[in-house]
């Protein structure tokens, strides 16, 4: 969740832990075995100049670059998440619409060869008895959607479509110990990249916004013409006929198999199942 400037913690830079595989300490670079000792004064300086340079050198290019670093990956993300809210999101929607579709299709088609042969097997396992003296489950209460005549300007995602592109400048920019900025730097690349993200996300949809909504309601609109009107009764008149194939199917089927799957069936007639 983003922060504002003042809350920002300027001492735990990485809360997400997001760069703590570049936390290098002196001690993690260079070692000294037991026998090879430099001089204690070597050692001391060694460890001064090493924390001496990264953290100077850090400081410079963070200083140099950061800030426009951190503005260039705000409006990255912004486009990102536009990208993601207004082409992406809808585009798998769409998608999923068809393969509904197609799955009712073939679910059909499914259903009329398989479901006799299944039925009928099933009768190997017909002479098994079950006796449950379980309490039935308390249904759950299912609680009540209450419609909302307007449009919340608040919750503009209420079912979470796009919440893998919420990105905040934590999620993305971290210092680990022993690698921090300047805190002016910190404070704005913070800014920047708010900015950058928030500004680039209100131009994109400032400029194209209005006209991918409209797009996509037309687009929608189409889908559901040609779902209703074409797709729909078409379904249905496969269903009619898949109906009819699968009870002449079915008849032959039980004709042929019923009678060998029961006979069989009498291999498991001595199993009895209780649940208590």
């Amino acid at each position: 969740m983003s922060q504002t400037t003042d809350e920002l913690d300027l001492e735990k830079r990485d809360p997400n832990d997001l760069n703590s595989h570049v936390q290098v300490a002196f001690e993690d670079v260079f070692g000294e075995p037991a026998g090879a000792h430099s001089i204690g004064c070597v050692w001391r300086n060694s460890y001064k100049c090493f924390n001496c340079g990264k953290n100077c050198c850090y400081k410079l290019l963070t200083t140099l670059c950061g800030i426009c670093i951190a503005l260039y990956w705000g409006c990255e993300f912004a486009m990102i998440t536009f990208q993601h809210v207004w082409c992406y999101t809808p585009m798998l929607r769409v998608l999923a619409i068809s393969m509904g579709c197609l799955q009712k299709c073939y679910g059909t088609i499914i259903t009329c060869f398989l479901a006799p042969l299944c039925e009928t097997c099933g009768l190997f396992f017909s002479r098994i008895s079950v006796s449950n003296s379980l309490q039935p489950p308390i249904p759950l209460n299912m609680s009540q959607q209450t419609e909302d005549a307007g449009i919340d300007m608040d919750q503009r995602d209420p079912n979470n479509l796009n919440d893998h592109v919420k990105v905040a400048f934590e999620d993305v920019l971290g210092e680990p110990e022993g690698a921090h900025s300047i805190n002016c730097v910190w404070k704005n690349s913070y800014k920047c990249f708010n900015c950058g993200k928030n500004c680039c996300y209100k131009f994109l949809t400032t400029l194209c916004g209005i006209f991918i909504a409209l797009y996509w309601g037309c687009e929608f609109a189409m889908i559901t013409f040609q779902h209703v009107w074409c797709f729909t009764p078409s379904l249905r008149v496969l269903a009619i006929m898949m109906g009819c194939c699968q009870k002449c199917y079915g008849t032959i089927i039980t004709c042929f198999l019923a009678p060998l799957c029961e006979t069989c069936g009498l291999f498991f007639s001595k199993i009895g199942v209780e649940n208590k």
